[in-house]
């Protein structure tokens, strides 16, 4: 009888774990090869954080709402630093650009958290959807770059665990932008890549 009372409290009290909100540094790094794709043509980079707001979302649990996983730095900032660097390794001008430089906006649309359902968190799903838009004059390039990825996951990822798969994903997005041909042709100077 004492046996079972110990199990139903332990499962009870297992079943009723809260978990804390997390803050996470942003640090995408574009992945790219150093070449002279670029020949040093200047690119005005300009990142915008369109999402609706700053939590990527819930760690779940039983009270989800305030267990929010959100950034502890400016992700609009981190995005822009991370295309600046990947750039200037592929030969563009991202640091110095002139009035006339070729200007490419790129928009975080969407970066999802969303933990299974239930108290114990073992699997999250990210999604995210980032836009290139690159404008030189009247010429308007763009590339939508989408990634989701299932994590199955032994224990509720802690926060550096939550921080690398956020980078993780964020990474391979800016990487495949800058390593997607057309938008290199683009960024290089040809007008119908």
């Amino acid at each position: 009888m004492l046996r079972a009372a110990l199990i139903l409290t332990a499962t009870t009290l297992f079943a009723g774990c809260a978990l804390s909100p997390q803050m996470i540094n942003v640090t995408p790094k574009a992945d790219v090869e150093a070449a002279n794709i670029g020949q040093n043509q200047p690119v005005q980079v300009i990142a915008v954080d369109s999402r609706d707001q700053s939590a990527f979302g819930t760690r779940g649990g039983v009270y989800k709402e305030t267990a929010l996983v959100q950034p502890a730095n400016d992700v609009k900032a981190a995005i822009e630093d991370a295309v600046r660097k990947g750039l200037q390794t592929q030969g563009f001008n991202a640091f110095n650009a002139g009035a006339d430089a070729t200007r490419l906006e790129v928009r975080l649309e969407q970066l999802d958290y969303v933990p299974e359902e239930g108290s114990v968190v073992n699997e999250v799903t990210l999604s995210l959807t980032l836009l290139a838009e690159a404008t030189r004059g009247d010429v308007v390039h763009t590339g939508t770059y989408k990634s989701s990825v299932v994590h199955d996951l032994p224990l509720t990822p802690t926060a550096d665990r939550n921080q690398t798969m956020v980078n993780e994903i964020l990474s391979g997005a800016i990487t495949r932008m800058l390593n997607d041909p057309e938008m290199q042709r683009f960024l290089a100077g040809n007008n119908t890549p």
